[in-house]
């Protein structure tokens, strides 16, 4: 047996004496008189016998019941004050630091980028979560969700009629108030003053809308300023861009309405977190003596209104929608296999919870960033918890892999009756020392980024004396935690150490603890290699969907908005007139294009003479020009030929294939209803088919994001009765584009002086698509570059240590001739053990996670075998990078020197 070794005995002391012994002896004296039996009693089992040991054991416990011993009152031997103890700590924790730079420095430097990185994730996902908590009732507020049936379909949309938003506050003593939206499009909104005019939403509210909601109001009375007819009421940056300054009650503007409307109230801009995004609302009072709003106010199943119910207190949402449904059922008779009923969504649940809800109105902003995935949110949450999670490991891997250099100041306190809950304490300040300094450094830290970030993520986030005092408790529990967790396995394992054991300076540390150490390396480095492979296939998905043949060419493609009727009837001469303009190659007419970020309507569809259920396909307005403009494949039959083709149609391959069409020889189709996001409406009154005969087939090509499979297309020609034109396309030159816009914008003034010119180019529209992808890449790189960061900086600070603790064995391998290259190997091969494990790990774990994620694509990547070979190579290379430079700094040390420091 090692001299050095703890003495083995079959079995300790009697526990029950212990207990006794412990019970009785004063506190302060309990665990020295505790340690120096035991030890008198480990000797004497190896010496006399474990019979003789514990004989001798009774005898001496019986010794110490004596009134120098025995528990004391708590006044007799007053303790410190709570405050001068803390004050002791932090001092000792100070003098601790301060003399261990180095390692101090690395744990500092780690858990600032963690925490910082924890800071920005934890404000984004605030921000997200309290969507629309703005307003005093949101726990009472509910939209109205209609879930419709048909034999061939079903619908869930965030609408209700007229009648069911009037009639449901009389009739269901659960609801209190009621508060409506309509939108209809956008229109010209104009200041006859200065005739500054902009393309705004048509928007229609009743009074209700101010009363539920609380709107910030600057100037005007919120409670009747939708009361009156041809009211507006308008937001402040409207206002400004209208009349460069926010006072304009009483003043007109013009709405294409074909008369004034009174500025009644101006509103403050909506705050980033809100699912209103309405610029100007027009009283419903307005065109309450319209023809189409009469037919609104008679009807009970369409889905013209965004609807909200703001229910009396404790009332039951569930009791409250049944008895919508029951409303609706009492008054419209249903077809065979038709079937309607109604939920209530909590406004709360709006932003995060609309997945597969159709949002007929559009009520809530339909920015993909602002849509908050669900999802992403959880992805995002779980990825700040992992990055301050790596720091916290940073501080444990240093803290106990030094535990063996404090073993002599920890055997001095506890020979001096240091208690072990008192070293447990002093560890644990220094934790939340160094957490506290890491804190007010990240803090500091993101107020720096925050600009950046906001502008990044399109928020309006801040981290100051305003902010939601939440944000700061939250903040104040992750200090806590962050110290508990950081610091607690290290106190408890230094202080647990026997002090005769730490002053012999014997090892202190055990085998449980270099395995706990190196399984936390593991931990790191697995994450570090799961989040570059996540960030090398998002980067590939996003470059694969900007670079994929969508079917058509994207390239130099300018899309020009239709904003107003005359523009629309004169669209012909508008169209040739761009012709002749030298940039401009092609120009096409169409009511929609692909990329669209309106509803694109659908159609019910089938040959002439089949009884069978209608299928269902996207239908766009085209002209002659369209194939030719977009570079599409006509695979079969003809073009459309002029005027003379209104009743033809073009269909694209998946909907010729799912008409059974493989020849285009002028079939016959009947479309007998449309539907914009909604319910299917017939065409016309007369519920009379749209008759078109198949005079073409066309390649297909991507017209919806790549998460969507291509779906049946039906190209009408741009005079049909199933929907309008609302675009001109030209496929223009690359080269002077800002001339080219000038005369085209000079073009359309002819025809409408009041008429903007809107465009985009239809490449940038595309790329939309997957914009929040970009910003989740982008996210994501940063993330794992800080993951790295810190990982690195704790494997630094092993490879230091490591380095310190083997310099004898350095010094004698040198003079035996050990060269530097040997010795830097020997230093780092146990740590390129450990991140082989880690990608061991971590690639089934990221293969799983990236096809997970690409199952969201109907056109993806496939993962390649390569990405999980760089980025394991990139790991062990980085890993090797830090851990080498400490492994040849110690192996350059004179061998003289390393063996007289020891």
């Amino acid at each position: 047996m090692n001299d050095n070794s703890t003495p083995r005995h079959r079995t300790g002391p009697p526990k029950w004496v212990d207990q006794l012994l412990g019970w009785l002896v004063t506190p302060h004296l309990r665990e020295e008189v505790l340690g120096d039996v035991h030890e008198r009693y480990a000797r004497r089992v190896q010496r006399l016998g474990e019979h003789k040991a514990r004989f001798t054991y009774w005898r001496e416990v019986l010794a110490y019941l004596r009134l120098s011993f025995i528990k004391r009152q708590p006044n007799e031997y007053p303790n410190p004050t709570t405050t001068d103890m803390f004050g002791n700590y932090v001092k000792i924790a100070f003098r601790t630091l301060n003399r261990h730079k180095l390692y101090t420095a690395l744990n500092v430097a780690g858990l600032t980028f963690g925490i910082t990185c924890f800071l920005l994730i934890g404000l984004y996902l605030f921000d997200e979560l309290t969507f629309d908590q703005q307003h005093r009732n949101t726990n009472r507020i509910y939209r109205a969700i209609q879930h419709k049936k048909t034999p061939t379909d079903a619908l869930t949309i965030a609408a209700s009629s007229y009648k069911i938003a009037e009639e449901a506050k009389k009739n269901i003593g659960e609801i209190d108030h009621s508060a409506r939206i309509a939108r209809t499009g956008r229109a010209n909104l104009s200041n006859p003053e200065n005739k500054h005019s902009f393309q705004e939403t048509v928007t229609f509210g009743n009074p209700g809308l101010l009363t539920m909601f609380d709107f910030d109001v600057i100037y005007g009375d919120n409670k009747s300023a939708l009361n009156e007819p041809n009211a507006i009421i308008i937001v402040e940056e409207l206002a400004q861009r209208l009349f460069g300054r926010t006072d304009v009650i009483g003043k007109t503007v013009e709405f294409e309405l074909n008369k004034p409307l009174k500025i009644t109230a101006v509103l403050k801009n909506h705050p980033r977190n809100s699912s209103f995004d309405f610029k100007a609302i027009v009283s419903e009072a307005t065109i309450s003596n319209d023809d189409e709003f009469t037919e609104w106010i008679q009807d009970w199943d369409s889905q013209n209104f965004t609807t909200f119910f703001l229910l009396k207190e404790k009332a039951d949402p569930q009791i409250a929608a049944r008895k919508l449904t029951d409303l609706l059922n009492a008054h419209v008779k249903w077809e065979a296999g038709h079937a309607v009923n109604y939920t209530l969504q909590p406004l709360a649940d709006v932003h995060l919870y609309s997945e597969g809800i159709v949002d007929g109105a559009r009520n809530a902003n339909v920015d993909a960033m602002s849509q908050g995935v669900l999802l992403y949110i959880k992805i995002f949450a779980i990825v700040g918890l992992f990055v301050l999670l790596i720091a916290c490991i940073n501080y444990m891997n240093l803290a106990t892999a030094r535990a063996s250099n404090r073993s002599k100041e920890i055997g001095v306190r506890k020979a001096n009756g240091a208690f072990q809950s008192q070293l447990v304490y002093q560890f644990l300040i220094e934790a939340l020392l160094v957490t506290t300094i890491s804190f007010l450094l990240a803090v500091a830290l993101v107020n720096l980024l925050l600009p950046v970030f906001n502008q990044f993520t399109n928020k309006e986030l801040s981290l100051g004396i305003q902010s939601d005092y939440r944000i700061w408790l939250y903040s104040l529990l992750a200090i806590i935690v962050t110290s508990l967790l950081s610091g607690s396995y290290p106190a408890f394992l230094l202080s647990r150490f026997s002090p005769l054991l730490l002053l012999r300076n014997l090892k202190s540390q055990n085998s449980g603890s270099l395995s706990l150490r190196k399984g936390l390396v593991v931990f790191q480095f697995t994450i570090s290699v799961i989040m570059m492979i996540a960030t090398i296939v998002l980067f590939q998905q996003v470059q694969f969907a900007n670079n994929k043949d969508l079917g058509f060419n994207k390239e130099l493609l300018l899309v020009v908005d239709i904003n107003s009727g005359d523009v629309r009837k004169d669209a012909q001469t508008i169209k040739t007139e761009f012709s002749r303009i030298p940039t401009v190659k092609h120009v096409s007419v169409t009511s929609r294009v692909p990329g669209e970020w309106k509803a694109i309507p659908t159609v019910k569809i089938r040959t002439v003479g089949n009884t069978d259920p209608h299928n269902v396909a996207y239908w766009i307005g085209a002209d002659e020009d369209f194939a030719r403009t977009f570079d599409v494949n006509l695979v079969a039959g003809r073009n459309f030929g002029g005027v003379s083709d209104s009743s033809s149609v073009i269909l694209n391959e998946t909907a010729a294939k799912l008409l059974h069409i493989k020849e285009a020889s002028g079939q016959q189709v009947e479309i007998p209803a449309r539907a914009m996001g909604g319910s299917y409406r017939p065409l016309n009154e007369a519920n009379e088919p749209f008759r078109a005969r198949v005079v073409g087939i066309v390649n297909d090509f991507h017209f919806q994001s790549l998460r969507e499979k291509i779906a049946p297309l039906v190209l009408g020609y741009q005079k049909n009765p199933v929907h309008t034109i609302d675009y001109f396309t030209a496929r223009i030159e690359g080269r002077d584009i800002p001339a080219t816009l000038a005369r085209m914008n000079d073009v359309l003034i002819k025809t409408d002086p009041t008429h903007l010119l809107e465009y985009h180019f239809l490449d940038e529209q595309l790329a939309r698509f997957y914009a929040e992808d970009q910003r989740r890449e982008t996210l994501l790189i940063w993330v794992a570059l800080i993951t790295i960061a810190i990982a690195c900086l704790g494997l630094f600070g092993l490879a230091t240590y490591a380095a310190e603790q083997r310099i004898k064995e350095i010094g004698v391998r040198k003079v035996l001739g050990a060269s530097v290259l040997n010795l830097s190997v020997l230093l780092s091969k146990d740590f390129l053990k450990l991140v082989l494990i880690a990608n061991g790990i971590a690639f089934p774990i990221a293969w799983w996670a990236a096809n997970q994620w690409l199952s969201e694509f109907a056109y993806h990547i496939q993962i390649e075998w390569w990405v999980f070979a760089v980025a394991g190579v990139l790991a062990i290379a980085i890993a090797l990078t830090t851990v080498s430079y400490q492994a040849i700094k110690a192996a350059l040390v004179n061998p003289v020197r390393s063996l007289r420091s020891e």
